[in-house]
């Protein structure tokens, strides 16, 4: 068994396949969690903190790419590897470009899965934390604001659903009524002036680095930009 083994999981609706691959990992020394479903995968996650997760991009009707684009969203350092029987250039193209380390084709031989995992797994880590541009980041269990790894500030529970709302939607608008339900559960016409001064404070903690804004669209919402 490794020393620190690197950590799986495998999620992939074929289970006999899954089982298989699961068992010779295994063997080979791999600390592997293996399911069928994307059930709870953002808990499994958090708690099991794998090296490297390898998705099937067909998953009963669900889509392993879009779902993996979501992951991303909360676990940016998390790398994919998707694993499909179809590996057209537009599945391939739509993988890779939402953030997959790699693509291979089902059924893929041991080795190739082996060799894949080596390459791109990260070691152990906590993926709870959302890098903002090049200094800041967010970690999610303690509600810090981090400046170069050094903790900044504790946020407090508005400033930080707020700016983990503008984090997961980066270079996206996020509405005025969304922001306001996230933060504070009522409609924006009871909340714009605490809005305004919301999105003021986040701004000033996040002045350090000129390259993150937090712009303001007329009619549209906020936005994070890094």
């Amino acid at each position: 068994m490794m020393e620190n083994p690197v950590r799986v999981i495998l999620v992939d609706d074929d289970t006999l396949l899954g089982n298989m691959a699961s068992k010779e990992l295994t063997a080979d020394g791999y600390k592997v969690h293996f399911q069928n479903s994307l059930t709870g995968i953002n808990h499994i996650i958090e708690e099991f903190k794998p090296s490297i997760l390898v998705l099937d991009v067909e998953i009963g009707e669900e889509d392993g790419i879009n779902c993996a684009r979501e992951i991303l969203k909360t676990y940016p350092s998390l790398p994919i590897l998707f694993i499909s029987s179809h590996i057209d250039t537009g599945s391939v193209t739509r993988g890779v470009g939402t953030g997959g380390v790699g693509y291979i084709r089902k059924p893929f031989d041991m080795e190739e899965l082996k060799v894949f995992i080596d390459r791109f797994a990260h070691p152990v880590k906590d993926y709870l934390v959302i890098p903002l541009g090049h200094n800041y980041s967010l970690q999610i269990k303690t509600r810090e604001l981090l400046y170069q790894t050094n903790p900044e500030k504790r946020l407090s529970p508005h400033e930080f659903d707020a700016l983990l709302l503008l984090a997961q939607n980066k270079d996206n608008p996020v509405s005025y009524e969304k922001l306001s339900e996230k933060v504070w559960g009522k409609k924006y016409s009871e909340t714009e002036a605490s809005m305004n001064n919301l999105i003021s404070k986040l701004r000033k903690l996040l002045a350090k680095d000129p390259d993150i804004q937090i712009l303001t669209l007329k009619n549209e919402g906020h936005k994070l930009v890094c």
